[in-house]
């Protein structure tokens, strides 16, 4: 069976009055149709600039990245993104911030009011269609753009450390709750986290990236059961996987010891 992403020897540079910058290098790997695969790295290795690259926001500078067997000239079919900031708009109910994708793609939203509501239930937010984003807190926000990028039931999910700037309990809770919508969907997700324990908990792949420029530095199948409540990061496999990790950032300098 043909991979669902096939990113093939990916280069990205940017160019600059003083000399090209160059972002990523070589970048090549499969991902499978319904997997969940995290890219892990340090801020500046290109894991947010790969994602603008599958998600056609930024043109590739070599190699090839094709989806569902088609080459990225622009943004795919079937594709939702959650970025770090929600990008709510304030002026409009949580529960038009949601059907907003519809109207963006020239859809009739009525027809998805239904589903839009339902997901905003199942996310904890079903008493809250009515209110406006500057009425809820910072992992309600994101929960809600959450239920946005799904709203038009995607293939493939892109999201962009969509939880690095909520506090430790909240992303918590939104690790779990986007691991049970990926047990209950098996959708294609693409996930962007500098979080060493959020990226073994939630995957089933993780790519290791190094920088200057960004690079793949290992990639490591997470062989962990495919229910994973919070209690799972005390166990031992679990723990072995994150103590691999820290030593691959480790060996390449980019965690030091004392």
């Amino acid at each position: 069976m043909s991979p669902f992403i096939r990113i093939s020897h990916v280069d990205k540079t940017y160019e600059s009055r003083r000399s090209p910058v160059k972002a990523l290098s070589d970048i090549d790997f499969d991902i499978a149709q319904g997997e969940f695969v995290s890219i892990l790295g340090p801020s500046g290795c290109g894991k947010s600039t790969l994602l603008k690259c599958i998600a056609g926001l930024e043109p590739i500078s070599g190699g090839r990245i094709e989806v569902a067997g088609i080459a990225v000239s622009q943004s795919p079919e079937n594709l939702g993104i959650v970025f770090q900031r929600d990008v709510l708009l304030d002026w409009r109910t949580v529960l038009d911030n949601v059907l907003v994708v519809a109207e963006l793609q020239g859809l009739d939203p009525r027809p998805l009011r239904a589903r839009a509501i339902e997901l905003l239930r199942s996310f904890g937010l079903g008493s809250f269609v009515d209110r406006y984003p500057w009425e809820l807190s910072g992992g309600m926000r994101q929960r809600a753009s959450i239920c946005r990028a799904l709203l038009l039931d995607p293939q493939l999910l892109l999201m962009d450390e969509p939880f690095g700037a909520l506090d430790a309990m909240t992303r918590d809770e939104l690790n779990v709750e986007l691991r049970r919508t990926w047990t209950e969907t098996r959708k294609t997700i693409l996930f962007i986290t500098h979080s060493v324990t959020e990226a073994v908990y939630l995957s089933d792949r993780i790519v290791v990236m190094s920088r200057n420029p960004g690079r793949i530095a290992e990639i490591i199948d997470v062989d962990l059961p495919a229910h994973r409540p919070l209690s799972t990061r005390g166990e031992p496999d679990f723990n072995r996987y994150t103590a691999h990790i820290l030593w691959v950032f480790s060996s390449m300098g980019i965690i030091k010891g004392d």
